[in-house]
């Protein structure tokens, strides 16, 4: 289990690494009439990842370094080895919101922001187990409401 969130991990900061050329492409704020510049929001998103991918990292390697100290003091278990897990949608749904998360980035330049969003959101809420039909369209609509309030509205930032 610890391998896997240990991949889990890396693939985390791989992401963040390989988001932060395009983003710092973005124009900054004093190269655009808005206080906050695009780039801003994408860049602090794409830190909070890089930190956050980090310290689960270094969480994994601290709990597999202190099992592996229990397990040496200890009397070694029957078997020896552990139950294989089953591959299933609960046990790869974090895979599955990170391919979200690509497509939504690769859809968001064919279709425009606002169309993405709705059918990002949409997976997400999907993905993350609503099942009601109406707490599906509240939340999408609720989502691009404040989307577009926050961006289009509050920062002035138009979006693509």
């Amino acid at each position: 289990m610890q391998v896997r969130i240990s991949l889990f991990a890396l693939a985390i900061i791989l992401l963040a690494l390989v988001s932060l050329v395009p983003t710092l492409q973005f124009p900054s704020s004093a190269q655009v009439s808005t206080f906050i510049g695009p780039r801003v929001w994408p860049l602090s998103l794409i830190a909070m990842l890089f930190l956050l991918g980090c310290a689960l990292l270094a969480m994994t390697w601290r709990d597999r370094r202190c099992s592996a100290h229990d397990k040496s003091d200890s009397e070694p278990e029957e078997g020896g080895m552990a139950p294989a897990q089953k591959l299933s949608f609960a046990n790869t749904r974090h895979w599955w919101l990170m391919a979200a998360t690509v497509g939504y980035t690769v859809l968001m330049q064919a279709v425009g922001f606002l169309a993405a969003s709705v059918m990002f959101t949409l997976i997400c809420t999907l993905l993350l187990g609503a099942r009601s039909w109406l707490a599906i369209v509240v939340t999408v609509v609720v989502a691009v409401a404040l989307m577009q309030g926050v961006f289009v509205i509050l920062l002035g930032i138009p979006l693509p």
